[in-house]
């Protein structure tokens, strides 16, 4: 009986985040997540709800959590596989705020999730759009993943334009892109 009590809590208070989400205070959650771990959990949680909207808005408060270093959020591998899962969202906002939530992750623990990085940007290149693959090449050059050098180099003629969510990433060519990485490698 009490784990139905601590369950319906814990839906409540999602419940919660997901409508200050809904009304647009975002900075409200961001500020509430800071200082409590159950709404960074709970914003966690919201990345499997159905509305996109809601996911794309939970996305981008725990990208700005992870980027200023905030402890309430707990940066494990289901996080690491539930950003990279999203990068393949059809949802625009969802893929863009996946793919800010996954570079903060690499820059910041990189090196300790590097193998599920390593399987997402696999997937990446193998089932990708042009986008998707030109992000995981920027992950291969953040994280130096030197086994995907002869994956890069196949991509440095590629001359397709791609629009990433990043200063300086909209309408380049693919293949400039795997060049840079590759300067890097």
């Amino acid at each position: 009986m009490i784990q139905v009590g601590l369950f319906s809590f814990r839906k409540g208070e999602k419940g919660k985040i997901k409508k200050m989400l809904e009304e647009g205070r975002i900075d409200e959650v961001l500020r509430k997540a800071s200082k409590n771990k159950k709404t960074a959990d709970s914003l966690i949680e919201l990345l499997e709800d159905e509305n996109p909207g809601t996911v794309g808005d939970a996305l981008m408060v725990i990208s700005n959590m992870v980027k200023e270093g905030d402890s309430t959020v707990v940066v494990d591998e289901k996080l690491v596989r539930k950003a990279l899962e999203l990068l393949t969202s059809k949802v625009t906002y969802v893929r863009e705020g996946a793919m800010a939530l996954s570079m903060e992750i690499a820059k910041r623990y990189g090196d300790k999730h590097r193998e599920e990085f390593s399987k997402g940007i696999e997937r990446l290149l193998d089932e990708g759009d042009v986008n998707q693959v030109a992000f995981a090449l920027l992950l291969i050059k953040e994280l130096k993943l030197i086994q995907f050098k002869d994956r890069v180099e196949q991509l440095v003629n590629i001359d397709e334009k791609v629009m990433l969510p990043f200063e300086g990433r909209r309408w380049v060519k693919l293949g400039d892109i795997a060049k840079e990485v590759l300067s890097s490698l």
